[in-house]
């Protein structure tokens, strides 16, 4: 039920190359205005040698029936500004989707269900949590391949920035001054409205 761009399901807004890691966030998913789940990041270590932790956790229900459920796990982990491993986990009603990329070379070796990829070395995968990423080619963990096309960038009152994102992903992300991921909004596959709360 929900667009592809939750499915896919960012930071200090630097340019890649000036590597700088922001802190955890927890969001409250909202459909139409009614929570049906939350999106959560988390990270230890470093620039040197960081790695995030993304949950995306989902459940629709309909007169008290669940009629979608979805969990995606994301794990990065990142090396003086380079993506080194990228693994996801996506489980949509229980039908299972598995992608991976790792750092080879000059290059990252992506697999995922559409076969195998070669990426460019400085591609980040869309997981929102580092504005710097926007700057960069965007993969999408779901399918372990490059987004086409590239982000639009816009400021906010209060110094802080957007990024909307239209075609293959379609969805507005927002960053305040300090580069904090603070909110995201798209559409379900149905048009209904999916908008993130910050908890945290």
């Amino acid at each position: 039920m929900l667009r592809r761009a939750l499915l896919a399901l960012p930071g200090l807004l630097m340019p890649a190359g000036a590597f700088a890691a922001p802190g955890p966030a927890r969001f409250r998913v909202l459909r139409d205005g009614k929570e049906i789940g939350t999106h959560q990041v988390r990270l230890s270590g470093n620039a040197a040698k960081l790695s995030v932790q993304t949950v995306i956790a989902l459940q629709v229900k309909l007169a008290g029936f669940t009629v979608f459920r979805l969990r995606h796990d994301i794990t990065e982990e990142w090396a003086n500004d380079r993506l080194q491993r990228l693994t996801s986990r996506h489980d949509r009603n229980g039908t299972v989707t598995e992608a991976r990329a790792m750092a080879e070379g000059g290059a990252l070796m992506a697999e995922g269900p559409e076969g195998a990829a070669r990426l460019p070395a400085n591609a980040a995968p869309l997981t929102w949590w580092n504005g710097a990423n926007f700057a960069r080619p965007l993969i999408r963990p779901l399918t372990g391949k490059l987004i086409p096309g590239a982000a639009i960038r816009s400021a906010v009152p209060g110094g802080g920035v957007q990024f909307t994102l239209n075609g293959e992903v379609e969805a507005v992300a927002r960053f305040d001054a300090e580069g904090r991921w603070v909110a995201l909004s798209t559409k379900g596959e149905d048009g209904s409205a999916i908008v993130y709360e910050l908890i945290g």
